[in-house]
């Protein structure tokens, strides 16, 4: 299968979640519960690893260089959760969304430096059409965009974790493989979420707190969302094996289409669930951003 519709399948699924968690913030919580939600998505990797050790049983006939790169990847992910949520506590959506355009930004220079991947210049100018439709659907033209200083640093740091866990993974799986490499990803991430939940006192009483209030609703509800986030990453680290990493991680940048128009879904069928803006501003806007993405994506594909 083509790489660009493999990477495809995860900002699609990365929009559900976003929809799915936007729903049970609004319903079940209020306040900093930064320390809950990353530590849910960290453990949750310990589940997925066992089953990558099912599929690959060699994992462990893998050099330490590699391991270390795997690892340290996992880390840069969870590094990336915390600082994004972090960033999402303290700014709206609207601001702290289009920040994550800074992906491709740094993944184009540190796949240069470390991978020495090029792409020519059609790639370039798709990568910077979907940059720019996805700033112009994520703003909201009613609002003044500002950023706090605080919540830029949050987002270049998570923004430069994530071009880096990407580019740290594709080193190590080039030599070992995709199953491999995402079962010792995967071990960092659970390493990052045991620490939080025995080490960070705050952290584990809101992730007991979390449990405590709902635990088979909660358990089901984040559980089935992490795994869906977890499918989408796994997509997009297969897809930067067959292409330039830059050029992949451009294409998670049409997640913003699927949150509108799963958006536009639920406000006609399920309102309760979830609701979009469907004033004639809005549409033009997003009509508008969808039709610049779409054409950057042409020139990638």
């Amino acid at each position: 299968m083509n790489w660009f519709f493999i990477a495809l399948g995860a900002p699609i699924l990365w929009a559900l979640v976003n929809h799915a968690d936007k729903y049970l913030l609004s319903k079940y919580f209020k306040g900093n519960n930064v320390g809950a939600l990353v530590i849910f998505s960290t453990i949750v990797a310990i589940v997925i690893a066992p089953i990558l050790y099912i599929v690959s049983p060699d994992v462990f006939d893998v050099s330490a260089r590699d391991i270390s790169l795997l690892i340290v990847s996992g880390v840069l992910y969870s590094i990336a959760i915390l600082f994004y949520l972090y960033a999402l506590e303290d700014g709206e959506t609207s601001v702290v969304a289009p920040l994550f355009q800074l992906i491709p930004v740094f993944s184009f220079f540190l796949a240069y430096i470390l991978l020495g991947e090029v792409i020519n210049g059609r790639q370039a100018l798709g990568i910077i059409a979907v940059i720019a439709g996805s700033l112009i659907i994520s703003l909201d033209p009613k609002k003044k965009f500002s950023v706090k200083k605080k919540i830029l640093l949050y987002m270049i740091l998570a923004s430069l974790s994530i071009a880096l866990y990407e580019i740290f993974f594709k080193i190590a799986a080039l030599d070992v493989g995709f199953a491999v490499s995402s079962f010792w990803q995967y071990i960092g991430v659970s390493l990052v979420g045991v620490f939080l939940f025995l080490f960070i006192k705050p952290y584990r009483n809101q992730f007991l707190k979390m449990i405590k209030a709902k635990p088979v609703f909660m358990i089901i509800f984040n559980g089935a969302s992490e795994m869906v986030t977890i499918v989408g990453n796994l997509l997009v680290n297969f897809a930067v094996l067959l292409a330039p990493v830059v050029l992949v991680l451009a294409v998670t940048n049409l997640q913003p289409i699927f949150v509108f128009l799963i958006g536009i879904i639920l406000s006609l069928f399920f309102p309760k669930i979830g609701k979009e803006d469907m004033s004639r501003r809005s549409i033009i806007q997003k009509s508008l951003s969808i039709v610049i993405i779409i054409f950057g994506s042409y020139l990638i594909y």
